[in-house]
């Protein structure tokens, strides 16, 4: 699986008077990052987009988009849109502005929890030996 890196970017020219994002590699493709959250992204055959749940469900009646699926797992609030919905600059910076400014509404996301059973990593630090003590003659 890859993405396309011109599709990639136009996303970023549609962001490129935003500030506050950030951008990475992320299921398979490249995403843009905004309050520890990731909002867009290009895969390989189109773009996914951070949606609210009633904008979801309107967009998925829609021909050109489908519910993003990673691993046979349904992500819950994202939408995958096909590249025949993004032609053009306009249509593109539609879900790009929709992805970023609900990003910015959203908490940042809680840290992972440890999973029962698992010890926490920590670093170990080499103990310095202790100073052997003088023996009494």
């Amino acid at each position: 699986m890859g993405y396309d890196p011109r599709l990639f970017e136009r996303v970023l020219d549609a962001l490129a008077r935003k500030d506050g994002w950030t951008e990475k590699d992320l299921y398979g493709g490249r995403v843009c990052i905004r309050n520890g959250r990731p909002f867009v992204g290009t895969i390989e055959d189109g773009v996914i987009a951070l949606c609210d749940a009633e904008s979801l469900e309107k967009h998925l009646q829609l021909k050109h988009c489908a519910p993003f699926v990673v691993n046979g797992k349904v992500q819950a609030g994202w939408v995958k849109v096909s590249m025949d919905a993004l032609k053009t600059a306009k249509q593109l910076s539609r879900w790009v502005e929709s992805s970023y400014l609900l990003a910015g509404t959203m908490a940042p996301p809680k840290p992972a929890k440890a999973k029962p059973g698992s010890k926490p990593k920590t670093r170990s630090k080499s103990k310095a030996k202790p100073k052997p003590k003088p023996r009494k003659k």
